[in-house]
């Protein structure tokens, strides 16, 4: 590939953007050398953290969760990060045991290390590929000096292990070499690790003894090691295994035969040399490498040569040919062929260089507000395929998004109908269009129109796109079963005695209709006392054993403090306490508030309506007061469905009126009593999460509240659904019915009316 050449910039030219420094608790000395995997992750070896530690080199003890300092060369030698010892493989013997002093290789001797955040450029993974007998490799010591490579071969490859050897000139791997990546720099690409050096004995050297002799565990080696271990999330592992040629099984005659085949469509679409070179040298920039600056095209047989061995080359080349063949119907057909071609080295992948990075940049930030997102997505879009192991958990960070998304572009089109044997709607792009549904808004749009971009440059018919984002529609519009439904309306008359409330109780039937379940209206009672009866009417309500029970509990502008969910319904003889907001997604509506806006009834439809679109917004002594938030729901917000507010009391006082008036249906804050500047605890309910799943995210924060002596955060929700009526609203059940209340202990039986 002479046309096409690394530029000196390129991370992927060295593996100095990966190199880890990894340096001994006083950090006086470099300890050796690790290596930057993927997003917060880096590996060494185990006896690399024990020298660190002041450890025995080779001890196999686990030193525990550990932080050690590291620092990334290529940015600072001397700016040093913490690191936390997340995964521990032991050295042990080959015959699984301690192993002894003086050995001369052994195995496992793997940690891997989590940053607290990630790395900003130039540090970057590198490529991986298997070791191999012949390669000639190159490592650094730990502390980056670009003079301190050494430059050897691997003489021989045996049960995972590569002997290396140096010529007897330049730098030698030594102390501070281990755990550095083993770089072959005519493959691009790491392929393995630095383990250890081979000594001569300490008596005069004779020509039987070993000179400048080190050894290095193989990528192979690696990945099975990280594999038994469960180190890795296999998602992450298998995006890092570099070309499909290292797999096991894969015949490497199929890419010979590939890049001879793609000779053929690749004559007749880029045929002309100056529309060659125009393709080839925006192909050399997305991908990192330098093209010729005097206009000269490349052969085909390079280009054929570049397609099949880098990454994304294949679909980055089509994604610039795709609008030029759009009107062609044999251009568009050879498209496709070069396509299914290069699906035989793997190489290609599905993704173009730019539709990768979009996209991934996207799913990372939706990852941070909603970790559950993609799993649920690809649960719903894939529902008779087992999911791909980097999906197996409900819950992920932002950096398994690159690991989901290259095991998913080796999945192959969904099984459903397609027009005029147009290629078939490939498992990722189904999966997008579940992630747009889900997140509605601005954000669902741009992920359509990706998704409609990379379909056209497949050559997908947009019928199946548009069956298929039809079905997404109607998942996102889904309704999960409704368990019991409890509305309380809480009054006080003005003599009624301190924490005392008048309540009536209604409970909500499947077909909306209400049943009057207490009307206590006349006697003001203490909260533990209501809160025992709308545990008793709960427990007796239609789908009381479905879920979790929603209470929505009516009060007065004053009463928005109140504290209700800490309201304790346990009997005398139990043992657990029951505190309302504990058992229930206890909720509060605020409907005389509202009432005083002239348009406060559509208000509230509209944002209701628009909860899954946009951010939420979080409302604080920086938005201006009063004023301030009713010119940013007049304005900006104007269909703003959710709002965080923050502040002391006198702060919530003045702001939360404004939400309510202004037909916010969904109010978030904490009445505790620490400062505003501290009250970020409730950062940790994602508020920019699901938005239905919210109430049980606040149960369980109140759980863990209220067992927690120490933490005075306690939320408050205000949780105005359209579809719940407010108790002037209730169409009651027909007194024939014969419907019976839930027994009021203090007065008897009501019967229901």
């Amino acid at each position: 590939m002479s046309w096409f050449t690394a530029t000196d910039g390129d991370r992927y030219a060295d593996a100095r953007g990966a190199l880890v420094r990894v340096l001994s608790t006083d950090r006086t000395r470099t300890a050796g050398a690790g290596v930057y995997l993927c997003g917060r992750t880096l590996l060494t070896c185990a006896h690399v953290v024990n020298a660190a530690l002041g450890q025995r080199m080779l001890s196999a003890r686990d030193p525990g969760g550990v932080t050690l300092d590291v620092s990334f060369p290529v940015l600072s030698a001397a700016a040093t990060r913490p690191a936390r010892l997340v995964a521990w493989i032991p050295p042990r013997a080959h015959h699984v045991g301690p192993v002894p002093d003086g050995s001369l290789d052994w195995e496992g001797d793997l940690a891997v290390l989590e940053l607290k955040e990630e790395p900003p450029p130039p540090v970057g993974p590198v490529r991986w590929l298997e070791m191999a007998r012949g390669q000639e490799v190159r490592a650094w010591y730990g502390g980056g000096q670009p003079v301190s490579y050494a430059d050897v071969r691997v003489a021989a490859y045996d049960d995972g292990i590569g002997y290396l050897d140096g010529q007897l000139s330049g730098a030698a791997v030594d102390e501070g070499y281990s755990g550095g990546p083993l770089w072959c720099v005519a493959d691009g690409a790491a392929v393995g690790l630095v383990m250890g050096r081979i000594t001569a004995p300490d008596t005069a050297l004779s020509a039987q003894h070993t000179v400048r002799r080190s050894w290095g565990l193989g990528w192979q080696s690696v990945l099975l090691e990280l594999r038994r271990a469960g180190a890795l999330p296999e998602a992450y592992l298998s995006g890092l295994a570099g070309s499909p040629a290292s797999a096991p099984g894969a015949d490497p005659d199929s890419f010979e035969t590939a890049r001879d085949m793609m000779a053929g469509p690749l004559h007749l679409l880029l045929g002309d040399p100056a529309a060659r070179a125009a393709h080839a040298t925006a192909l050399a920039g997305e991908l990192g490498l330098r093209a010729p600056a005097d206009g000269t095209a490349p052969s085909v047989a390079d280009l054929a040569q570049l397609l099949t061995r880098a990454d994304r080359a294949l679909p980055t080349l089509a994604e610039s040919l795709a609008p030029t063949v759009a009107d062609d119907p044999r251009g568009r057909g050879e498209l496709d062929r070069l396509l299914a071609l290069g699906r035989l080295t793997g190489a290609a992948r599905l993704l173009s260089v730019a539709e990768h990075r979009l996209l991934r940049a996207k799913l990372e930030h939706l990852c941070r507000h909603d970790p559950g997102l993609l799993h649920r997505a690809a649960t719903a879009a894939l529902p008779y395929l087992d999911l791909p192991h980097s999906l197996h958990a409900a819950r992920l960070a932002p950096a398994a998004v690159d690991g989901v998304l290259r095991e998913l572009e080796t999945w192959p089109g969904d099984s459903s109908p397609v027009p005029e044997e147009t290629p078939r709607l490939p498992a990722l792009l189904r999966v997008v269009e579940y992630v747009a549904a889900e997140t509605g808004g601005l954000a669902c749009r741009a992920l359509q129109e990706w998704s409609g971009r990379v379909a056209a440059r497949l050559g997908i018919h947009a019928s199946a796109l548009r069956e298929r984002r039809a079905d997404a529609e109607r998942w996102s519009q889904r309704s999960a079963a409704a368990g019991a439904r409890i509305l309380v309306e809480l009054d006080r008359h003005a003599k009624d005695p301190a924490d005392h409330y008048r309540c009536a109780v209604w409970r909500l039937r499947a077909d909306g209709t209400a049943a009057r379940a207490l009307t206590g209206t006349e006697r003001p009672r203490a909260g533990r006392e209501i809160a025992r009866l709308i545990r008793e009417i709960a427990g007796g309500t239609e789908g009381a054993e479905r879920g979790v029970a929603l209470v929505a509990v009516s009060v007065s502008p004053d009463a928005l403090e109140l504290d209700v969910d800490e309201w304790d319904g346990a009997g005398v003889d139990e043992y657990i306490p029951a505190p309302l907001g504990e058992d229930f997604h206890l909720v509060l509506r605020c409907p005389r508030l509202r009432r005083r806006s002239r348009t406060g009834a559509a208000d509230l439809t509209r944002r209701w309506n628009a909860r899954h679109r946009g951010d939420p917004l979080r409302a604080d002594r920086t938005v201006g007061g009063r004023a301030g938030l009713i010119g940013l729901l007049k304005t900006v917000h104007r269909d703003t469905a959710r709002v965080l507010v923050r502040g002391t009391a006198a702060e919530r006082g003045e702001l939360l009126p404004v939400c309510l008036v202004m037909g916010v249906p969904i109010v978030l804050w904490d009445r505790g009593p620490h400062a505003p500047e501290e009250g970020t605890g409730l950062d940790t309910l994602t508020p920019d999460g699901p938005v239905d799943q919210l109430p049980e995210r606040v149960r369980h924060f109140r759980v863990r509240a209220y067992a927690d002596a120490l933490t005075g955060s306690r939320p408050a929700l205000v949780w105005e659904d359209v579809e719940l009526p407010l108790p002037d609203e209730l169409q009651l059940a027909d007194p024939a019915e014969g419907l019976t209340g839930a027994a009021d202990p203090a007065e008897g039986t009501e019967q229901a009316t």
